[in-house]
């Protein structure tokens, strides 16, 4: 059975990308669940605290992904990291729409995204480097960590660009998920002059399975690009 703290969780977790977090109030979350706000905060003190747990949940399903890799690597198994990747920025799209502002409102929990960072970018090198050496990719070691870090830039400030760009996505979960699937397709077009072998031979294969318009112009401004001088 699942417990209050976790169905508090899960609910304002919902909430959050549905509406926005500054949005929604731990009364709305108390009334979504059908609880009282004091039995709420019982088990988080304010919401402040739900976000630090949510982010818990985030950082701990990502680096899970991120483990070193066993062997070689190929591409179904970027593909994997890919969807790895999506679903975690999808699950969690509240937190990169809006992180400037959580993190300024909580020392505690920027000293903790901080560490995550470091702890991404240091797991997500040895995966590159394994990519490298499975003849995947073919960079040197300025390119990989410079590979790594705009990958980094791309998944972390994504949902915050379309979401200024596209406030319609919040009240379309199709489009919202088509947004957050167009962010693999950029860094797919990031890592496309180092790919290499089956990467390069499935390269097509893979930017079709994540592009969600004709173009990312399109798609950001919500229009055809023809249109965008047209006046």
């Amino acid at each position: 059975m699942t417990s209050t703290k976790d169905r508090i969780l899960e609910t304002s977790l919902a909430l959050f990308n549905q509406q926005g977090e500054r949005n929604v109030t731990t009364n709305h979350i108390a009334e979504a669940l059908g609880i009282s706000p004091g039995n709420l905060y019982y088990h988080f003190r304010n919401k402040g605290v739900i976000v630090a747990g949510l982010f818990d949940r985030y950082q701990q399903q990502l680096l899970q992904l991120l483990e070193a890799p066993q062997g070689p690597l190929s591409w179904r198994v970027k593909v994997y990291y890919f969807e790895g990747l999506l679903a975690a920025m999808w699950q969690y799209r509240f937190f990169h729409r809006d992180l400037s502002h959580f993190l300024q409102a909580d020392p505690q929990l920027a000293a903790s995204y901080h560490r995550f960072v470091q702890a991404v970018l240091v797991r997500g090198t040895v995966i590159y480097e394994e990519l490298r050496s499975s003849g995947i990719i073919e960079v040197d070691d300025e390119q990989l960590q410079g590979l790594m870090v705009n990958t980094w830039i791309i998944m972390s400030t994504w949902a915050a660009l379309v979401h200024g760009l596209r406030p319609d996505a919040a009240s379309d979960e199709a489009l919202d998920e088509g947004l957050m699937r167009h962010g693999i397709y950029q860094i797919i077009c990031l890592e496309e002059p180092f790919l290499r072998g089956e990467a390069r031979d499935h390269l097509q294969e893979m930017k079709d399975r994540y592009r969600s318009a004709d173009s990312t112009m399109q798609l950001l401004m919500g229009f055809p690009m023809e249109l965008a001088g047209e006046e």
